[in-house]
């Protein structure tokens, strides 16, 4: 897919308005990947995880994917500039911040 078509596939205004469960609300939104962090393991803990944050241009999240879809990171498909659709997720409030946890999406480019 060319570029520009995916970035402006983006919806825009659609990460605040999942937390605000706003009918009507992109139910599985398109936004950009710009960063991707291993997250800090705790004492025992084997499992790695990651924190990426996803854009629509107007908003910013923190996401925590779920372990299943650690391959995305480590075959390269997931990465910072890629547009993705979330597809399965949940919004929570984690200690008063916004976070998404992911279980799958789908790449767009």
């Amino acid at each position: 897919m060319d570029p520009s078509v995916a970035i402006s596939a983006i919806n825009v205004g659609s990460l605040q308005a999942i937390f605000q469960d706003a009918p009507g609300r992109v139910q599985q939104p398109v936004v950009q990947c710009v960063q991707i962090k291993p997250m800090q393991q705790g004492n025992g803990e084997a499992t790695e995880r990651y924190r990426v944050v996803f854009s629509d241009t107007k908003n910013y999240v923190q996401t925590m994917l779920a372990t299943s879809i650690n391959d995305e990171i480590h075959q390269d498909r997931l990465k910072k500039g890629v547009i993705a659709k979330l597809l399965t997720y949940q919004a929570n409030n984690v200690k008063g911040k916004r976070c998404v946890m992911l279980d799958d999406r789908e790449e767009w480019c």
